[in-house]
């Protein structure tokens, strides 16, 4: 991974971060079982996202959306898997 890149995934992971209410740890879950967000939560979430990401970013992505929804492992799950799937969808 390049400099650039990991810019890029550490402004991903800081959005996010700023987004959650605060929790303890490196990788704190985002949604499903023991994490802060319901289903309504997770949507509004992804809806400010989307929104910062274009921001910081320039170009509008969708995380809500059928690539997302097939994944063995939910992109969703807490920080670690959702900044690893914003960076890929930025990088296309």
């Amino acid at each position: 991974m390049n400099a650039t890149d990991e810019n890029k995934t550490a402004a991903v992971r800081r959005i996010i971060l700023d987004l959650l209410p605060p929790e303890e740890g490196d990788n704190p879950r985002i949604f499903g079982a023991g994490a802060p967000l319901d289903s309504l939560g997770l949507v509004n979430f992804l809806a400010d996202l989307e929104y910062r990401l274009a921001e910081e970013f320039g170009r509008e992505i969708v995380l809500a959306s059928d690539r997302a929804m097939s994944r063995g492992r939910s992109p969703f799950r807490d920080v670690a898997a959702l900044t690893e799937y914003v960076v890929e969808l930025l990088a296309e």
